[in-house]
């Protein structure tokens, strides 16, 4: 186990707790300065002018003018001394009626989706006030992008925890379903089912129980983060995480996510009973 990845995560949950003030229903959970977290990372530097700061990411199962909350908290970067912001007019496009002959299912009806557009992309030049849905969103780019730090172990796992701090972050109603508590220490463990501690214990029999914790490998320019976590509708998850280094100078860099890989994700033990929110 290493304990500095414990306590990092550990002191990240507590801020996150200590300063993130939501009632469980707060759709204007907008924070425009969350320097609080960067202060958690101390191996990450956000590039100077620049700030981080928090909104709610929201989907619904209507249209547009449904009420989104269903959603959870992303990270964004923002400019200091930005003042703009970001609240584009929204357009619909409404599916095609359908003839007579379609709706008698004697005809093939082509698949549609709903098509939600704006004619304004994100940019640092803004702050984002309010909750963002899907389409929105999408414009804004990771916070990775605006970070810089060496290519140590402690550095990288920061990065992963910053990367996903969406898992970490509140979450409401069907958002609850990206939670994810990660098995860094024993008192992680303490928190965990009866069963998944009974599978951990075998590990421990086994003298196999360090693959249960997070650690950081490095294979040239590529990272692995692997860690565990466990999720109430998939049970005890093992997952791996690709980065790529891209060196900068002067012995910094910065990691980005590799865009054809996705996170691998394997099943130690599935979720006996799952809680639907």
């Amino acid at each position: 186990m290493n304990q500095e990845f414990a306590n990092i995560y550990e002191n990240l949950n507590l801020t996150i707790s200590q300063n993130v003030d939501y009632k469980g229903f707060a759709d204007d959970l907008c924070i425009e300065d969350a320097h609080f977290i960067m202060n958690v990372f101390s191996q990450l530097e956000i590039e100077q002018g620049y700030v981080l700061g928090l909104y709610p990411h929201g989907y619904g199962f209507g249209t547009i003018e449904s009420n989104y909350r269903n959603y959870y908290t992303m990270p964004y970067v923002h400019k200091e001394n930005a003042t703009k912001f970001f609240s584009p007019e929204l357009k619909s496009t409404q599916p095609p009626k359908k003839t007579w002959l379609q709706k008698l299912h004697l005809a093939k009806c082509e698949p549609w989706k709903k098509e939600y557009y704006s004619n304004e992309e994100y940019s640092p030049d803004m702050l984002i006030p309010e909750l963002l849905i899907d389409v929105l969103a999408k414009s804004v780019p990771s916070p990775l992008e605006y970070i810089r730090l060496n290519c140590e172990e402690k550095a990288l796992w920061e990065a992963f925890l910053l990367d996903k701090l969406k898992h970490f972050l509140p979450t409401f109603n069907h958002g609850n379903y990206i939670r994810r508590n990660l098995i860094c220490a024993p008192s992680d463990i303490n928190q965990l089912p009866d069963y998944v501690k009974d599978y951990i214990a075998h590990c421990c029999r086994m003298h196999d129980v360090e693959k249960i914790f997070p650690k950081v490998e490095f294979s040239g320019d590529g990272i692995l983060v692997t860690c565990c976590y466990f999720n109430w509708q998939k049970g005890l998850i093992m997952w791996k995480i690709p980065y790529h280094w891209i060196e900068m100078g002067d012995g910094k860099g910065k990691v980005e996510s590799l865009l054809f890989s996705s996170d691998s994700e394997d099943v130690l033990v599935p979720v006996r009973e799952i809680v639907r929110y």
